[in-house]
Formats: structure tokens, sequence, C-alpha cells
């Protein structure tokens, strides 16, 4: 649970709040400074000798130090082409959640507490991570009655070293804002999204309930896989769900042309049907996440990053892709424009002219033709160039498309994603229909 103080966001945890002190921020400001100033030197050094690292690859090692929350920032802002250039996007797109784990000893109080003898499992065996991210350490454990568990345990200490983190976030995105360059820019908006989907991958009593709507709308659907929680072993730190075997990123390199495809068409399926029909959004569908088993399965194991949209935003994003199925570009740009937020120089003229043409272009192109990324890339760029600010609501479930292209396409090239769309586009439209002739 959360809440907003006058300093920033805070962290209610269990009852426990986490609120940061002014000397917390202070330290914690020292720190961040300290790194970044030493990051900086170090650039000019290296350019002065000629030998400066790119600017992605430099990025991405200069967050990499900044901690957890400035990490999960990173990577979701890294999906954010349209409020940043691609370039930076590239660069912040090369951090990742590989990293080192503590000691299972390290998590006993935790563990012990929250789970009692299958904790104590853990601990005893000092058993290593099956995965390892910023904010959490995944473990497979055996239980006294022989079932199979995967056991997701946050870090100790991160609740507050995120309520601290983003505070300073926070407080200078409210700097920023004052800013020439930014007034009229909803920056606070912005970060306060940003913010909420961060706290929420450190909310295991919002991931269960997410995990188990995925499980219930997919579980069994065209060949998917979600592990189903266990929820009297789950608390606000602990999340333990069934353990799915055969989770290797290597196996649907080995799969046959057919498995493959059907493999890719069962996960846009899976991603459709969240989109058009239930209005749940998941936004990581990295190889981490989504794996296609040898059995011909494909399983989606995490639910931290999901964004459930309003009826409003699930109606206007069917109806933009929609019209975009159909080739209709100023339906569609119609469709964005009530969803955007304009800023100080908006040009809804000049914007609804080349978003018309870019739907255009791209209406009836084979698959191998449609590039989803770069009419991604093409439509957020407009925006920036005619001053207007999408709506995150809008932007989720199109990252979404654009983190599973990413990992399926070269395993099926000529999947074509309209095609694959048109019978959940229909039935979310007929659908739509019949409630509105019913009001």
């Amino acid at each position: 649970m959360h809440r907003q103080g006058r300093g920033g966001w805070h962290l209610l945890d269990g009852g426990q709040d986490h609120s940061p002190t002014k000397a917390d921020l202070v330290i914690r400001g020292v720190r961040i400074f300290t790194v970044l100033v030493r990051r900086f030197v170090l650039w000019g050094w290296l350019r002065g000798r000629g030998k400066a690292p790119a600017v992605g690859e430099w990025l991405a090692t200069t967050v990499s130090q900044l901690g957890p929350a400035c990490i999960k920032a990173a990577q979701l802002l890294s999906t954010r082409v349209d409020l940043l250039p691609p370039r930076i996007c590239q660069g912040l797109a090369r951090l990742h959640d590989d990293v080192a784990a503590p000691p299972a000893v390290d998590l006993s109080p935790v563990l012990e507490q929250h789970l009692g003898p299958l904790g104590r499992t853990i601990t005893a065996q000092n058993l290593p991570p099956a995965a390892s991210g910023s904010i959490a350490c995944v473990y497979r454990v055996t239980s006294p009655d022989g079932r199979v568990f995967a056991v997701k345990v946050r870090r100790p200490g991160i609740e507050r070293l995120l309520a601290v983190d983003l505070a300073l976030l926070r407080g200078l995105a409210r700097l920023l804002a004052w800013t020439p360059p930014l007034r009229g820019v909803p920056v606070l908006p912005i970060v306060d999204q940003l913010a909420s989907c961060i706290r929420e991958q450190a909310d295991f009593v919002h991931e269960r309930d997410r995990l188990r709507t995925l499980h219930d709308n997919l579980d069994g659907k065209d060949r998917m896989r979600v592990p189903r929680p266990v929820p009297e072993l789950c608390t606000s730190e602990v999340l333990v769900m069934e353990y799915l075997e055969g989770l290797d990123r290597d196996t649907a390199r080995r799969l046959s042309t057919e498995g493959r495809h059907d493999a890719v068409v069962s996960a846009l399926r899976a991603v459709y049907r969240m989109l058009f029909r239930h209005g749940l959004v998941h936004c990581d569908l990295h190889p981490g996440n989504l794996y296609f088993r040898a059995d011909g399965t494909v399983a989606l194991v995490d639910a931290g990053f999901t964004v459930q949209l309003t009826p409003y935003a699930q109606t206007k994003f069917t109806a933009f892709f929609y019209c975009m199925s159909l080739g209709d570009g100023p339906a569609s740009a119609d469709v964005v424009l009530s969803t955007a937020t304009p800023g100080p120089r908006t040009d809804e003229v000049g914007f609804r002219r080349e978003l018309a043409r870019l739907v255009e272009a791209h209406s009836g192109a084979r698959a191998a033709d449609f590039d989803l990324v770069s009419f991604a890339s093409r439509l957020f760029d407009l925006q920036r160039r005619y001053g207007l600010y999408a709506d995150p609501q809008f932007v989720f479930p199109i990252l979404s498309l654009l983190v599973l292209e990413g990992s399926v396409r070269d395993l099926h090239p000529d999947v074509d994603f309209q095609r694959e769309a048109k019978p959940f586009l229909t039935a979310a439209v007929l659908e739509r229909a019949v409630l509105a002739a019913r009001e």
C-alpha cells in the first residue's frame, strides 16, 4: 500500500511506514551525486584520450551503479520511445535484472518468518537462486510433502530504498517542470506513473493478485501455461507459486519451424486476449519471463509489470487498433488525439495529416513487411514533433506488443500481428456495441 505526502511517495508495507526522513534523503542524494560526478569525470577523462565508450554503454553502466529504483526507472524509460529519443532508449535497454543475489542465509529472517519450515529449507540448504533481479530473488524449493514451488523473495531493505529514491525522483521532477524547456510538459504525471509501476513491482500482494488473474484468464488456452500462486503461503514480502519445469531460453531455437510458428502464435493470441478481452497489459514479455517449452506450450512466469487498463483506455486502444487494421488513417488519428495531452506547441492538424498517411502506408502490408517497432517509433515521433503527450494507459498496450515482438520476431519473422488480432478485435468491438445498445 502507498500514500503520497508532501515530500513525495511513501511506501507502507504490512502496516509499517517506510516514509523517508530528511536525513535519508540527504544521505541518499549525496551518494547519487557522488556516483554521477565520478562517472562524468571518468567520461571526460576517457573522451579526452579518445577512449570514451558509446553513450548507451556509459548510460547503462552509470544507472546500474545508482541502485534498484534507478535501474527500474531506466528500464521503464527505455520503453518510452514516445518521450525519449531512440538512441537514449536503446542505451537504457541494455540494463537487465541479472544481478548477483545475496546468500540465502541473508534472507533467513524473512524466509523463516513468512514461510516457516519451507523457508528454513531454503536457508538450511543454502539454495542458489533460480533467478535474481534488482528487487527480488527466486528460488526453486521442494516442500516436506514433495511439492515443488517457486519462491520469490524481496531483497532486504528494498522497500525503504525505493521510498527514498522515488521521493528524490519526484522532487527532481518538480524542479524540472519549472525549467523553460519542460514547461507545459506533464513531467509530474509521467514520473508518478513511472513510480507507480516501480512500487507495484515490489508489492507482492499486487503481483499475487495479477498472477492469479493471468492464470485464470490464460492457463490452458492456446497452449499457454501460467503458474498458479499459492495464496496461503504468499505475503507482502514473499510470493509462492507452482514451479513450471522445462524453462530454458534456448529451447525455442531447438523447436521445428512449425513448432516455432505455433509457439509464437500462441504467445501473440494470449497477449491479444489480455488486451482486448480482459484489459490487462503485461509489459515485460522478455525471454526471462516468457518461455517456449519443448512440449509446445508457452510459459508466462511473472506478473510484476502488469497494468490494468481503465474501461475508457481499453475502448480507445481497441478502436485505434481496429481502425489501423482497416487502414482508416483519419479515424486512427482521431482516436489518438482524444487520448493525448496537448502541449503549448500542439499542432493537431499536422499530426492528423501525418498519422493518417502513416496508417494508410502500412495498411495491407505483408507480415514480413510490417514492422511494428518502426510503426510505433514513427507514431511516437509524430507525437513529439507535433507537441502531444501520450496517455500512459494508451502507451502500455503498444509497449506490450513491442516487447513481445522483440522476443519472437526472429523465431517467426512472418508472424502477422494484424491478422492474429482481428478475431479478438472483432469480438471486442461487437461486445462493446452490444453493451452500448443495452445502456
